[in-house]
């Protein structure tokens, strides 16, 4: 069990973040005009708004949620995949949107439980597997659909999300039980902070495809972008190991620092712009390690709240960013200033 749930988050975000790099693709598949495919980002973003809050009052076992979620996940990339209209993908979008919803407000709850002596460390390898997938999901993408195209791409990426919630769901019935969820409006920090990490890190990657486009690099380079992902793995690993050093308020306002400073170098013609997206993605994942183990930590209730309020900001990246396409710059700055609200809260006592 415990293994899966450190596994789901690999699974998950395979699947739902391999869209990112062929939105434009995607926009030309379906000669639809560019940022019309946004809705297929923010959308099951805001299922996940919508939903994650009431997962923990599902009656059902917790591995059977997870699979389930996992499930439909997969499901949903196979028919997008397949889907012969831009408008039938955004669908099946939606179908992963409620797959994702029930995910991670339960494995975050379910860390500390199942990790007692270990919930910091363990915290952060959870959110090492998630950046592990969205990382690969993104580069993957890229890769297989310069190789053999956007449609055969978004079938591989489906596949591990699929097997997974298969293998949940016959799985036998677990004995950990985590009680009734409680919901905490004192924790609106918080929550305010987990919506500007998945802001940040989705408003401007969803920017950055376009940027590079028109600097005239292929789907392939814009797809080994995404690489930058992968060094949010140790930052997100030893996010537990610098707490317990340096205390979590400190870590948590250094990543953020580190988040401004790459946000920054993104205004930079390449190497200049790989090496701030390199640095922001590996900040980002450290802060949103912390904010995600101190959710945790304070129950299914708090955890599902905090779910909802990280996939709002990423539900408003998914809407706004269209109205960014031809200002970068003023996107930049949008996100320093954000990044300055959260380090001023800095809410993982």
């Amino acid at each position: 069990m415990g293994l899966a749930v450190l596994l789901s988050g690999v699974a998950l975000y395979s699947a739902l973040y391999a869209v990112v790099p062929l939105l434009p693709l995607l926009e030309r598949l379906f000669g639809a005009p560019p940022g019309a495919a946004g809705p297929g980002v923010g959308l099951p973003l805001l299922l996940l708004v919508l939903l994650s809050p009431l997962v923990p009052r599902l009656p059902w076992p917790a591995e059977r949620v997870l699979g389930g979620g996992l499930l439909l996940v997969g499901l949903g990339g196979l028919l997008g995949a397949l889907s012969p209209s831009l408008f039938l993908w955004i669908l099946s979008r939606l179908l992963q949107g409620v797959g994702a919803a029930m995910v991670p407000a339960l494995a975050i709850a379910l860390v500390p439980r199942l990790f007692p002596q270990k919930a910091l460390e363990m915290a952060g390898v959870y959110m090492a597997g998630n950046v592990l997938g969205g990382g690969l999901g993104r580069v993957l993408s890229g890769l297989l659909a310069e190789a053999f195209g956007v449609r055969k791409a978004l079938l591989f990426l489906s596949l591990p999300a699929l097997i997974l919630g298969l293998l949940l769901l016959r799985a036998p019935k677990s004995l950990l039980v985590l009680g009734p969820p409680r919901y905490d409006l004192r924790a609106w920090p918080l929550y305010l902070v987990g919506g500007v990490l998945l802001f940040l890190n989705l408003f401007l990657a969803n920017l950055l495809p376009y940027r590079l486009l028109e600097m005239g690099f292929g789907p392939g380079q814009v797809g080994l972008l995404y690489l930058a992902y992968l060094f949010g793995i140790p930052g997100s690993a030893f996010s537990g190991f610098l707490s317990r050093r340096f205390g979590p308020v400190a870590t948590f306002r250094l990543a953020f620092l580190g988040v401004i400073l790459g946000m920054a170098l993104l205004l930079l013609p390449p190497p200049g712009l790989a090496l701030g997206f390199v640095l922001m993605m590996a900040a980002l994942f450290t802060a949103q390690s912390l904010a995600s183990g101190a959710a945790g930590r304070r129950g299914p209730g708090v955890s599902g709240a905090y779910v909802a309020a990280f996939y709002l900001g990423g539900t408003l990246a998914g809407l706004l960013y269209p109205l960014f396409l031809h200002s970068f710059p003023l996107a930049v700055g949008l996100g320093v200033a954000l990044a300055l609200l959260a380090l001023l809260l800095a809410p993982v006592r």
